[in-house]
C-alpha cells in the first residue's frame, strides 16, 4: 500500500523554488521527467498574472542553474514550460529521485516564498529514508499530511458508506444547483432522519472529501480545464 505525503516547503529551501522565488503568479508542477539521469520538472505557469512573460522567462533563464526554460504548450492564460538544469539537482530533487517518490502535485502560490506539494512513496520506510536524506542536506520541510492510499475494499475519497449516500444525494437532488432544487430538510426525509442528522453527515462527508482531495486544489483553476471559467451552478443538469 502506497503512501501519500503532503508537505509545505520554503522557497528558499531548494533550488527549483529559488528560481521562481519573487515570481507573482501561481507555478504548478505537473511532473518531472528523467533525463540523463536527472529529474526535468514541467510546470504550468498562471502567465495571465504575468505583467510581462517575456522578462519572466528571461529572469528564469538567467539564473546560473537553468540550462533551458522552454515554452512547450499553453491554454487559457496558462503556460506549460520544461526545465532544465545546468548541473547535478538539489538536495532535494535527489531525494525524490533516489526514494523513487512521486510528486503527485506542487504547486507555489503567487506572492509566497512557500510550496505545497504532494507526494507517493512506496511504503513509510521509503518516506522516511526521504526524510531523513534532506535532513542531511539541511533542507527542512512541514508534512502537513500522510494518508495510505486506498485499496478496493475503501472509499477513494475517504468516505464511509453513509457520507457518499448523503453527498449524492444532495448532488444529484440538485442541492448545489443555483438557485438550489431542494431543501436540507427534504433530502433529510428522503433518507428518513433528522434534518439535523443529515446536515452532520453531508458536512462530514464534505470535510472529509475535501481532506482527501487536498483542499489547496481548490485554488487551482481547473473547471473545464486550466484558465477556463464554468458559469452557472457548475454540473450540468439531466
Amino acid at each position: 500500500m502506497t503512501v501519500l505525503a503532503t508537505i509545505e516547503i520554503a522557497s528558499e529551501a531548494f533550488d527549483l523554488g529559488q528560481v521562481f522565488a519573487g515570481t507573482d503568479a501561481r507555478i504548478e508542477l505537473t511532473e518531472f521527467v528523467p533525463v540523463e539521469g536527472r529529474l526535468v520538472p514541467l510546470c504550468w505557469v498562471d502567465t495571465d498574472a504575468i505583467a510581462d512573460r517575456d522578462r519572466f522567462e528571461h529572469g528564469v533563464e538567467s539564473d546560473g542553474r537553468v540550462a533551458a526554460f522552454d515554452r512547450l504548450d499553453g491554454t487559457a492564460g496558462w503556460t506549460l514550460y520544461r526545465l532544465e538544469w545546468t548541473e547535478a539537482i538539489d538536495g532535494f530533487l535527489d531525494a525524490l529521485a533516489d526514494e523513487d517518490l512521486i510528486v503527485e502535485r506542487g504547486f507555489a502560490r503567487a506572492g509566497t516564498d512557500a510550496w505545497t506539494i504532494r507526494l507517493r512513496a512506496l511504503d513509510h520506510e521509503a518516506l522516511t529514508r526521504f526524510q531523513h536524506q534532506c535532513a542531511d542536506h539541511g533542507i527542512e520541510f512541514d508534512v502537513r499530511r500522510v494518508t495510505h492510499d486506498s485499496t478496493e475494499d475503501e472509499d477513494p475519497c475517504g468516505l464511509t458508506d453513509k457520507q457518499r449516500e448523503a453527498l449524492t444525494l444532495a448532488f444529484d437532488a440538485g442541492y448545489f444547483d443555483v438557485p438550489r432544487e431542494i431543501s436540507l430538510s427534504e433530502l433529510a426525509d428522503r433518507l428518513g432522519i433528522s434534518r439535523q442528522a443529515y446536515t452532520r453527515r453531508l458536512n462530514r462527508a464534505l470535510g472529509n472529501y475535501l481532506a482527501e482531495t487536498g483542499i489547496d486544489d481548490l485554488e487551482r483553476p481547473e473547471g473545464n480545464e486550466r484558465g477556463e471559467k464554468d458559469e452557472g451552478s457548475g454540473r450540468t443538469k439531466r
